[in-house]
């Protein structure tokens, strides 16, 4: 590609992606979008063959346009607006982008797909229930609603794995996430296929398996692993929302990463009513305790009784004040994690929109144990 046309496109326009050229999530039922912020489908593998989705999508190809043209897409609404402020926070597509500033990629071209990243959602199959979470994403809850999820059809596993085989040399990431990446199969069969044990895996984990886990056994063979580990609360807290958890077991999984692997380690968690209480707590205890710096934060949306916003008004100000004076122990280097607690910050404060109480009484059918017991704030 010409080299002023590739500097206007990563330096100067304000919309270009590398995504759509080079990166696909495939999700649960067959469904295929360009990444995990993606609002728009680009055709199903069940129905469709991948590569023609990937080269012929007239949904990919308008992108495309789009983005050489610098208009924004519909597709990507959700990762040009997760952020407070463009000066302080990195966009989805920074992440990508900045892996592919060097690569040789024919971006003019809207028919091209040059295969470096992907986004492996392809099984819902979990061994918990958490409370944020839904059918698509867990099969005992899919198990319990009794809602059928289409699974991937073998043919386009078999599909999707020669592709990432063929292409491993030249893969700057590997996206897992599920259902719970360590007890989907077709991930152990990935990773049996692959030879160069120098290729980027990043997982999205809930870290309550065993140390002898075949996907695990396998993974400890790779070089370049980045384990989110899913926390949102300690203890007791975490039991509850992360539905069928033990903490004892996150913990000494935990420990035993940080002993015994090279893994690169980080933390991802959801702010909502449950844990904005103890959310400094959290934090507190995975920064200073367990030196972990690399933390997230998402904000809750759904349902939306369980919103932070919708936190007892007479109770917000002791979680602003302690979100404040937490955000002054933390780094000034660990940016992601100040604005994400800012974020938090300005969410808390929205106006209340709706009780929170009946989606909690659901939870306790869930849990079995009274949410008054466990929220003790929210009472």
């Amino acid at each position: 590609m010409d080299p002023k046309k590739k500097y206007h496109l990563f330096k100067t326009n304000k919309n270009f992606c590398v995504v759509p050229w080079t990166n696909f999530e495939i999700y649960t039922n067959g469904d295929v979008k360009t990444c995990s912020m993606g609002d728009e489908n680009l055709g199903n593998v069940n129905e469709e063959n991948l590569d023609d989705i990937l080269r012929k999508s007239k949904v990919l190809h308008r992108m495309k346009k789009n983005m050489l043209a610098d208009k924004s897409d519909s597709n990507c609404i959700r990762c040009h607006h997760r952020t407070i402020s463009e000066a302080n926070f990195n966009y989805l597509r920074d992440h990508y982008n900045a892996r592919l500033i060097k690569e040789n990629v024919d971006y003019e071209n809207i028919e091209n797909f040059d295969l470096r990243f992907v986004d492996l959602h392809w099984s819902n199959i979990c061994n918990l229930r958490c409370v944020m979470c839904h059918p698509g994403q867990s099969s005992l809850i899919a198990k319990d609603q009794k809602v059928f999820v289409t699974p991937v059809n073998a043919r386009s596993i078999k599909k999707i794995i020669s592709m990432i085989k063929e292409h491993q040399d030249k893969i700057k990431e590997i996206y897992m996430s599920g259902g719970e990446p360590f007890y989907i199969p077709y991930n152990v069969k990935l990773l049996q296929e692959l030879t160069n044990k120098d290729i980027p895996i990043r997982i999205n984990t809930n870290m309550t398996w065993k140390t002898n886990n075949k996907f695990f056994k396998l993974l400890k063979n790779f070089n370049n692993v980045q384990l989110t580990m899913s926390a949102d609360a300690l203890g007791k807290k975490f039991n509850y929302i992360r539905n069928g958890a033990d903490w004892e077991i996150f913990e000494y999984n935990l420990d035993y990463i940080k002993n015994e692997t090279n893994f690169d380690i980080r933390i991802n968690l959801i702010f909502s009513i449950i844990n904005a209480n103890s959310i400094c707590d959290t934090i507190d205890y995975f920064y200073n305790k367990k030196k972990i710096n690399d933390i997230t934060i998402n904000l809750l949306y759904n349902p939306e009784s369980l919103d932070a916003r919708n936190y007892p008004k007479n109770k917000k100000e002791y979680i602003v004040n302690a979100i404040e004076r937490l955000i002054l122990t933390i780094s000034s280097k660990d940016v992601n994690l100040i604005n994400n607690l800012k974020n938090c910050l300005m969410q808390i404060q929205l106006p209340n929109q709706r009780d929170y109480k009946e989606s909690l009484d659901k939870l306790t059918e869930k849990n079995m144990l009274p949410w008054q017991e466990v929220f003790k704030d929210l009472v």
